[in-house]
């Protein structure tokens, strides 16, 4: 928690110091996004595909422009990002009241992780008009992972948001957007970007038939819609 109330402090310090109206601006975005992960994280026996998921997330941001075409921006953002998959859930480490030395095999139906997202992205305008700019953009993120939902088929006892607090890992992406002036300080954005780099913290409550503890590696595709009003 300590992290995420330093985070929020700097990212109020940061819109505190909207001074130059040519280069500073605020904007709120909506993200919905196709995560895309394995249909199964346990069986080694099963057919294991890649399949989509679809979630949504939201993103607040501050732009900075370093130079007339190059811009900064930082932010913070939530998602629940939810995996429809199977994965074996391990009882026997789940913390009181839902702990239990039964030896039952449990499987997920999904897993949700509840996320915040701290992004720090950097973009070029390769189209400057009046009216509109084309920009690419590549960015990292820092994912703090604030709890984990395991949905279950059976065994519902064991069904529940399990409390995490640490550092998942970081997502690198890639991507293209476009700014429109809708008025004279607003402008709709958006902006399509990849994960192509997504790591991901190992689950002491997961395990598969070959290893004790798993992480739950996956991607997304993220289309990220808003306004945006310059400060």
């Amino acid at each position: 928690m300590r992290h995420i109330l330093t985070a929020i402090m700097l990212f109020c310090t940061v819109i505190s110091l909207g001074q130059n109206k040519e280069k500073l601006s605020f904007s709120v975005q909506l993200q919905p996004e196709l995560t895309y992960h394995k249909n199964n994280y346990a069986y080694r026996w099963k057919d294991t595909y890649t399949k989509s998921t679809f979630n949504i997330g939201i993103e607040a941001t501050i732009q900075y422009y370093l130079t007339k075409q190059l811009f900064a921006e930082t932010g913070l953002g939530y998602i629940s990002r939810n995996l429809n998959t199977t994965v074996f859930l391990n009882q026997n480490v789940l913390p009181p009241p839902r702990q239990s030395w039964t030896q039952e095999l449990v499987n997920t139906k999904s897993v949700s992780f509840r996320t915040l997202q701290l992004p720090v992205n950097f973009g070029y305008n390769v189209i400057s008009k009046q009216k509109m700019n084309l920009f690419l953009n590549a960015g990292l993120t820092g994912n703090f992972l604030l709890n984990t939902f395991y949905g279950l088929g059976s065994f519902k006892q064991y069904e529940a948001s399990y409390k995490k607090n640490y550092w998942q890992g970081y997502t690198v992406n890639l991507g293209l957007g476009t700014d429109y002036k809708i008025s004279k300080k607003i402008k709709a954005t958006s902006r399509i970007s990849y994960a192509i780099v997504n790591t991901t913290r190992d689950d002491e409550y997961l395990f598969s038939q070959d290893e004790y503890v798993i992480p739950l590696p996956h991607k997304f595709l993220r289309l990220s819609v808003g306004l945006r009003m310059a400060l």
